[in-house]
């Protein structure tokens, strides 16, 4: 009777020890199959480059110059000698048939307008803010400016070359900061640019050109110009 007890008791001993390997196991497996899903999936480029939020105040950067168009080439004045004839000779007087009255002439001066200055705006001085193309169904500054920086923020995600992290030997994360300006055109212009290389400034200025005609700013019913300052966070990837 005893060896029949302590054979039961082996048994459950032994099925107690087995279940906890097979649940160690099976714990292994699933974390194995956690971690080989992770890698497998990589981030996503917009992940790894971010529009932050538009800052209230501009941010110092380095002005990007426009290239000037060359100066025209200076009209060489003609040099005439004048030769004196050695013979006098009497120049005939020809009556003027003209009447005794002076005319005179009264030349016209064409007055050209100067526009003046408008002078610029920001995303929170202006009455009415640029809208970004999807964005034209809100009604207020607030809702726009939201809408935009979304819109803004996708676009750079999008078309950023996360590439140049690895070509240029960089690591960790590195804040590119755009000024811009939205022009009473609806056009977008870059004003300066600051990055810790000068490969990300000119990929910076290449996706903010990538922008769409945008709807312009408006003061008084007007289209202004309206400057944006955008910090821009680049995560590389190891």
């Amino acid at each position: 009777m005893e060896n029949k007890k302590n054979t039961k008791v082996d048994l459950a001993k032994r099925s107690i020890l087995f279940f906890q390997l097979g649940l160690i196991l099976a714990l292994l497996l699933v974390f194995q199959l956690i971690e080989f899903r992770v890698e497998a999936e990589p981030v996503s480029k917009e992940e790894l480059v971010m529009a932050d939020p538009f800052e209230d105040e501009m941010v110092p950067v380095t002005k990007v110059e426009e290239a000037k168009p060359p100066e025209p080439p200076k009209e060489i004045a003609e040099v005439v000698d004048v030769i004196d004839d050695d013979v006098d000779k009497k120049e005939d007087i020809i009556a003027s048939t003209e009447s005794e009255e002076k005319i005179l002439e009264v030349a016209e001066v064409d007055f050209i307008e100067k526009e003046e200055p408008v002078e610029e705006y920001n995303i929170n001085s202006v009455e009415e803010v640029p809208v970004f193309p999807g964005c034209e169904g809100l009604e207020d500054n607030t809702s726009r400016k939201q809408c935009f920086s979304e819109k803004v923020n996708r676009l750079v995600g999008r078309t950023f070359d996360t590439s140049l992290g690895s070509e240029l030997g960089l690591s960790g994360l590195h804040r590119i900061y755009v000024s811009f300006k939205v022009q009473k055109d609806g056009s977008v212009k870059v004003i300066g640019v600051r990055a810790p290389h000068p490969k990300l400034e000119e990929e910076a200025r290449r996706v903010i050109l990538q922008f769409p005609e945008l709807i312009p700013g408006k003061q008084g019913g007007i289209p202004v110009g309206v400057t944006y300052s955008l910090p821009i966070t680049f995560r590389i990837q190891e």
